[in-house]
């Protein structure tokens, strides 16, 4: 624990703490993920919790495409078409369309507002909101009603998830932080699982509580949020950018335990806020992200926030309504989409036994090639006279797109999470957030218009233009995605600073002069 010494120490203190940085960065590179786990209890907890708002993301994705099946929430939102009961294209495209907006606006709010009233008070603001969005869409009985809950619950989650990655990414030691960050998918995940779980049963019920009870469980994430916060540290890096050193050293005493030389953490936080303002003598601003060797950062960012799209995720969202238009039976469908979801969980959980062991480009490389081979066997699967084998080869191949979400999407989160610069990462993270939003409202908007019967009605061939996407990825994967493993963030500056080429960055001997 940090201890208080007497004022004629204070200075020699201060240069032992700036001696010993440079052995805790030493003990960083040799200790391993699971040593480092093991020895930080409370920060792998914290992660974890903190990490709660990305389970709301996975279910609000996945519940309201299940709702969109039940008839009770048919009855209440459908409109009569040709004596049948129909939900509006338009009303579907505006929920999902304005639930993406929403994630956008608060992905730039938290990246602006974390460096102004810190992470703890951005992640209170969006427990509110997600809190009031949930309630919008449970009393709501019309489409515009719903339409509002979804924007509210939108900016909510567009928050949480960028205060999350930068918080965690400033807590956790070198050694086990791509593992932190890569909870993020896992927790989500985990979200899709239960929103999937918690429908089977209720499906066939003909009550407006069938779907309302759905929505009123999405409280239980923000409240287990709120009942928590409160005892979770603030940022230490943030404390200290706002020259807050003595509650930087109390939020690290909570967070490390009384075996962690605080005073030299403190100080190895303070040499890389020093060492980027010192090359950056402009404010934090968002136009920042986009000059010198923070636009690379940035392009980086938005290349690894682009991955859930590759992956498939947008279309595994919409599986059961992308299958059921293929020609599977609706129990199929939902049994095919729970096995896919269960093993993007298992996908995820062992991702974190996979980055102890490989580089992050190599389980990206991985994840993407693997996919390419799932969307390859769905479009050949398309192009087979149409039975009941062919239909189940695209429904089997789309679901097992899932098992890549562990080394694709939660690899290239923790990229994302580790690559920008430390007084810019909130603002980073939010650009990249926010990109990761417009692609997902394009991909919304586009989709339907494939696979829906009355449109293009592609079917299974929608795995050519995946297969095809996925290629292009691994392009630009070998050429500009550089390897953060191992790399603490005063490191990652030099490597950035002489432009060494992303290939080169596991192997590049920081100790030679001269740049690139």
């Amino acid at each position: 624990m940090a201890r208080h010494l007497p004022k004629t120490d204070e200075v020699a203190a201060k240069a032992n703490a700036f001696h010993q940085e440079e052995v805790i960065e030493e003990v960083d590179h040799e200790m391993s993920p699971w040593q480092c786990m093991r020895q930080n209890p409370r920060i792998v907890l914290w992660s974890l919790f903190a990490n709660i708002g990305a389970c709301l993301v996975g279910y609000e994705n996945l519940v309201l495409s299940v709702c969109l099946a039940m008839p009770a929430f048919q009855m209440t939102f459908a409109e009569e078409v040709n004596g049948a009961l129909t939900i509006p294209a338009y009303w579907q495209s505006a929920w999902n369309a304005t639930y993406n907006a929403g994630m956008m606006l608060g992905s730039l709010a938290a990246g602006w507002s974390q460096d102004k009233i810190g992470r703890k008070l951005v992640m209170t603001i969006a427990i509110v909101l997600a809190s009031a969005g949930i309630a919008v869409a449970f009393i709501s009985s019309s489409s515009r009603e719903f339409l509002g809950g979804k924007i509210l619950t939108g900016i909510a989650v567009g928050m949480m998830q960028t205060t999350t990655q930068t918080y965690v990414s400033e807590i956790a030691p070198l050694p086990m932080r791509g593992i932190a960050l890569s909870m993020n998918i896992i927790m989500m995940n985990l979200g899709f699982l239960i929103a999937i779980s918690s429908t089977f049963s209720r499906v066939a019920i003909i009550d407006p509580m069938a779907y309302k009870v759905l929505f009123a469980a999405g409280w239980a994430f923000p409240g287990v949020l709120a009942i928590g916060l409160p005892f979770l540290p603030e940022s230490p890096y943030w404390l200290v950018s706002k020259n807050r050193k003595d509650d930087a050293i109390k939020a690290l005493s909570r967070l490390s335990g009384p075996h962690e030389d605080v005073l030299a953490r403190t100080a190895q936080i303070e040499a890389t806020i020093e060492h980027e303002r010192q090359k950056e003598a402009t404010s934090a601003t968002y136009l920042e992200c986009f000059r010198g060797s923070n636009l690379r950062r940035t392009c980086i960012i938005l290349i690894c926030m682009y991955m859930p799209q590759v992956v498939g995720a947008v279309l595994s969202s919409n599986a059961p309504y992308f299958l059921n238009q293929t020609g599977l039976d609706s129990h199929t469908v939902l049994m095919l989409t729970q096995v896919g979801i269960s093993m993007g969980v298992v996908s995820a959980i062992l991702n974190i036994y996979s980055m102890m062991k490989f580089n992050r480009r190599t389980l990206m490389f991985f994840g993407v090639g693997l996919c390419c081979l799932m969307y390859l066997i769905m479009g050949i699967g398309a192009v087979l006279p149409r039975s009941t084998g062919s239909l189940m080869t695209i429904g089997i191949a789309l679901q097992f797109t899932s098992i890549t979400y562990g080394p694709a999407i939660g690899s290239s989160m923790a990229v994302a999470g580790e690559v920008s610069a430390t007084r810019l990462r909130a603002k980073s993270v939010g650009i990249g957030y926010t990109f990761s939003c417009i692609v997902s409202i394009v991909w919304n908007i586009v989709l339907p218009y494939l696979f829906n019967s009355d449109e293009a009605n592609l079917g299974g061939n929608i795995g050519w233009i995946f297969f095809g996407m996925g290629l292009i990825m691994l392009v630009f994967l070998f050429f500009f995605v550089p390897e953060t493993k191992g790399r603490s963030f005063d490191e990652l500056d030099i490597l950035f600073e002489r432009r060494v080429p992303a290939r080169a960055f596991a192997k590049y001997d920081l100790n030679q002069p001269g740049t690139l």
